[in-house]
């Protein structure tokens, strides 16, 4: 038996499976029925509480205003529509001005979802939560005529899959069936199984599965950069089972790009706290093999505080660029996930 201080990497790096967390893929369903209608109570909650409407700027995320924004003030002319009146400054001197308005263009939301093999644990699943955040996030953004498109990565080997296609417009319910098809990468037990089956079978098959998060992030930010998106907002929803230096150095890219940057930290409930304690058989989603732990009450209270640094050190990479952050579990209802953004408020402009 080894205990978790004997093996030879943090626990974080391994992406450790402790029993509770089971990899279940294809058996969830990732939008219940009503869930378009409930996408679309959440927008006019969002609206509500922001204080205004869509449509008077209080939008998601993006780079720039999409609607009528305040320009100048030029003097009364008869005829002039009276809404748009000053009577502030007409109280101070005297004398009518009208404020003029500029339109801007659309803004540009991209959404970077996590399929990596970790994404997959949860009741429900880290990979289900992402797609709901994406969907509610993106429905958001349209319903404010901002341009948005989804960006799915799984391995730095991968392309990225993308919604909409260049030069298409996009809508929430051909997002949703999209999202519904894309499964995250298999874990590496299943892969491994799946090459083992081919080979009996003389199929070709690949010598290396896409299955590792090593490279993930840093090969998803090299190829949306070189898709040459618009300036916008960069919304990334990922576990961030990462090295932290891969994910400072997509921080790094993405802001030095001139992209303000959204940070949505998902954890299933069974790995936002210590392991219970006793004999564990331990399964990795990204490696190969098997590790026996004995988890004794030092060697959970160190996993409660590796867990601790890392949440504190992935915050502190995206605020240092100026960017958001919000950690939450798979099992928290959007309600909560937009009620929480929108006390922090500078996620709705």
């Amino acid at each position: 038996m080894l205990t978790l201080e004997s093996t030879s990497r943090p626990w974080w790096q391994r992406l450790l499976t402790f029993g509770q967390a089971e990899v279940r893929r294809d058996t969830e369903v990732a939008f219940l029925p009503g869930f378009l209608e409930s996408l679309e109570r959440l927008r006019i909650l969002a609206v509500k509480t922001a204080g205004g409407g869509l449509n008077a700027g209080h939008r998601l995320g993006a780079y720039k205003g999409g609607q009528l924004e305040f320009s100048d003030y030029r003097p009364y002319s008869p005829g002039d529509d009276l809404r748009y009146l000053d009577w502030n400054l007409y109280a101070r001197l005297g004398r009518p001005y009208i404020k003029e308005f500029a339109r801007e263009e659309a803004g540009h939301i991209h959404i970077l979802l996590d399929a990596t093999p970790s994404m997959a644990l949860g009741t429900p699943s880290k990979w289900t939560f992402a797609r709901r955040v994406a969907a509610l996030f993106a429905h958001i953004g349209w319903s404010a005529k901002d341009k948005v498109r989804v960006h799915v990565f799984r391995d730095q080997r991968l392309p990225l899959e993308s919604y909409p296609k260049h030069r298409t417009s996009g809508g929430t319910p051909q997002l949703m069936e999209w999202l519904a098809r894309q499964p995250t990468a298999p874990p590496a037990w299943e892969a491994q199984n799946d090459t083992a089956d081919a080979e009996q079978s003389g199929l070709k098959y690949p010598s290396a599965p896409s299955v590792s998060a090593a490279g993930a992030l840093t090969g998803a930010t090299q190829a949306f950069l070189r898709g040459a998106p618009a300036r916008g907002r960069v919304f990334i929803v990922s576990d961030f089972w990462h090295e932290e230096a891969e994910i400072s150095n997509a921080v790094q890219r993405l802001g030095a790009a001139g992209f303000e940057l959204t940070a949505l930290h998902v954890l299933a409930a069974d790995e936002a706290h210590a392991p219970d304690l006793g004999a564990w058989r331990v399964l990795s989603p990204e490696e190969s093999g098997e590790v026996d732990l004995s988890v004794s009450a030092t060697s959970a209270a160190r996993y409660q505080s590796e867990l601790d640094a890392h949440l504190t050190a992935v915050e502190c990479l995206f605020r240092r660029r100026g960017g958001l952050y919000l950690y939450e579990r798979s099992d928290t209802p959007l309600e909560r996930v937009l009620l929480q953004t929108l006390r922090k408020r500078r996620w709705l402009r």
